[in-house]
């Protein structure tokens, strides 16, 4: 599922914080950066409950009590209201401004701020687990059984174009039958939309869904689940107003986008802006206990990133935007030779990475010892530093498997990552995994050139820009085919319809190789077992493997949380070795520029979780607030 993040900074920017964490730079670090650095915000704890506290409102960590996670301490604001402005590429359609539909990119986070789920994501890399249209955790009569009170009085967005394209909508109560209608669209085989409905395999668990009085809904299993408040939660569980739905079953425009979360669509321009309007009837105004406030902020407008950088920094230096990536790393390492004077470094190790998918059932990677040996062949140390430079000695990205080093619970050990065959860059290794490359390549395929077709996503630019060339140059030095390299100016609406076309088993316009940033996920579930289970919706390389299935449904069944950690690594163990679907290339380090005056802000692991937007203010105490313009020119 692909994202266009920011990317990383290049060599001489200020220290780096660990994941999740912000660097406070001064005016005089900023310009010196062995000076000191002071972190911005204190630290902020997670509590977890096991999973027995039936009923109640605290968060759950997967069966286990959670360990303090690092960030920002919530801070009151002095003041509410304002307008927070950014780059990045919230204000794209990749496939579908459906929440339930779409598979790729940050359109996810407008979703996010603007509806809501049964549960939330209190912290993506604890995994903890709080309610959010729910009263509380549900009760658990039984290893099957989930009942959830929703909360009283949850209003639909109501608004003057709510009102008049939707008045049924406008302000209407948010009942049980909601959530369960939420749900059953995604499950439902007999739907017009049913091969789109990527996630069905998740919510397949599902046996049925009750719905006794107004709030009342009462989720029953096909037998014990082990990540089932996981899915409740996921980023993409969202609940929808019925109303929304055309007859064919599909959201079709970005009116339709109506929720009871923290913020209104105010506008979508695809790639030029989004603009999200404060819901001031918010129904978790207070869970803060601030007063009725939240979201503090009146606005934010999420504009498409130029991928300009001269023209960005211009932006940023005179804050018409308060935060921004870039397109070249070495900005970073630029900006910080100015006289800015109150600035935050944010980043998080990713979620998501850059990869490669192939088509499997037919030449010429139905033969594994042509996918092990385009997984040999590629240099992902070399990738990494052309793509990714490093800042201050600092990765800008790290390599992955099938789970992102960003996603801790799950990944496995980096170091040891690094010294398999396909990742090991010492010179003895790389001689090595080349001529196996060379064998495997050959006893596959034969002597004769081969064709090699790929698909690339035109976002972000270092994609087309950079990488596809370098990829040419190793493959066709390595393996001796000839690399033909379509880039997908859309972004990745054609690499859609193309795997739209793998999974259906089309003879005509499928794609056999692609290479685009993938979304991941928060837990195990999301990572592993929509994208390789056989005939699972996102397993666009037609993938069938009976003992990787076997793991991948154990996951499922195990409650011990170390347990079902240990399935995953030999599942990810597996996938490496045996399997070669995707070839995972590495996880950008997320890395922004934010002004001093925004306060609260939090990178998350991916897209989805904008909804803690609620909790942004701008100060306007703060200095460097003075001259900020009150409005885009």
């Amino acid at each position: 599922m692909p994202d266009t993040g920011s990317e990383g900074p290049d060599e001489g920017s200020a220290p780096t914080a660990r994941p999740g964490r912000h660097l406070h730079l001064s005016r005089r670090s900023f310009l010196a950066v062995s000076t000191a650095v002071v972190a911005a915000g204190g630290t902020a704890v997670v509590l977890g409950y096991n999973r027995g506290g039936a009923g109640s409102d605290e968060p759950v960590v997967g069966g286990a009590t959670a360990s303090p996670s690092e960030g920002p301490a919530h801070i009151a604001p002095a003041t509410r209201g304002g307008v927070l402005r950014a780059y990045n590429f919230d204000a794209q359609t990749y496939d579908s401004v459906d929440p339930h539909l779409t598979q790729f990119g940050p359109i996810v986070n407008p979703h996010s701020a603007i509806f809501s789920r049964l549960l939330r994501y209190e912290d993506e890399v604890t995994g903890a687990i709080a309610p959010d249209l729910a009263i509380a955790m549900p009760e658990q009569p039984d290893d099957t059984t989930y009942v959830f009170k929703i909360r009283d009085g949850i209003r639909f967005h109501k608004n003057e174009r709510v009102a008049r394209l939707f008045p049924a909508t406008a302000g209407r109560l948010l009942t049980a039958d909601d959530v369960r209608l939420s749900i059953d669209r995604q499950r439902n085989g007999a739907s017009p939309q049913a091969s789109r409905m990527f996630r069905r395999d998740g919510w397949d668990v599902i046996e049925r869904l009750e719905v006794p009085d107004a709030n009342t809904l009462i989720v029953r299993t096909r037998e014990p689940i082990g990540p089932m408040l996981e899915l409740l939660a996921g980023r993409h569980a969202f609940v929808l107003p019925r109303e929304v739905v055309g007859l064919t079953d599909e959201i079709t425009s970005p009116d339709a986008l109506i929720g009871s979360g923290p913020f209104m669509l105010d506008s979508f321009e695809d790639r030029v802006a989004v603009r999200l309007r404060r819901n001031p009837e918010w129904f978790r105004a207070d869970d803060r206990g601030t007063g009725d406030a939240r979201p503090y902020l009146d606005e934010y407008h999420a504009f498409f990133s130029p991928q300009e950088d001269v023209f960005q920094r211009a932006a940023f230096d005179r804050r018409i935007v308060d935060e921004t990536g870039f397109t070249d790393p070495a900005l970073l390492g630029l900006t910080h030779k100015t006289n800015l004077s109150d600035i935050m470094l944010e980043q998080v190790d990713a979620g998501g990475m850059l990869a490669a998918r192939l088509l499997l059932d037919r030449p010429p990677f139905l033969d594994d010892r042509a996918r092990r040996a385009l997984h040999l062949a590629l240099d992902r140390q070399a990738l990494i530093d052309l793509l990714y430079p490093s800042l201050d000695g600092e990765p800008s990205a790290k390599f992955s498997g099938a789970v992102t080093p960003g996603a801790t619970r799950w990944a496995g050990d980096a170091e040891t990552l690094a010294r398999e065959p396909g990742y090991r860059s010492d010179t003895a290794g790389r001689e090595q995994d080349l001529r196996e490359a060379k064998l495997l390549w050959s006893a596959a395929l034969g002597s004769a050139p081969v064709d090699l077709r790929m698909i690339a996503a035109g976002i972000p630019r270092t994609i087309p820009d950079r990488a596809v060339e370098a990829l040419r140059a190793q493959l066709q030095g390595a393996l001796g085919v000839n690399f033909i390299a379509n880039i997908d100016l859309s972004g990745t609406a054609l690499i859609a319809a193309a795997l739209q076309r793998n999974l259906d088993g089309a003879t005509e316009g499928a794609v056999t190789f692609t290479l685009m940033l993938e979304d991941g996920g928060v837990d195990l579930d999301d990572w592993l077992y929509p994208h390789f289970r056989s005939g699972a919706r996102m397993n666009t390389y037609r993938l069938e493997d009976p003992q990787l299935d076997d793991m991948l449904e154990r996951q499922r069944r195990e409650f011990d949380a170390d347990a079902r950690r240990q399935i995953g690594l030999d599942a990810q163990e597996y996938i490496l070795a045996n399997v070669n679907a995707r070839l995972e290339i590495c996880a950008p380090v997320e890395r922004r520029l934010v002004w001093g005056y925004v306060r609260n802000s939090r990178m998350s692991l991916w897209n989805g979780a904008n909804q803690d937007l609620a909790d942004v203010w701008l100060d306007t105490s703060h200095p460097a607030f003075e001259g900020r313009p009150a409005r885009v020119p």
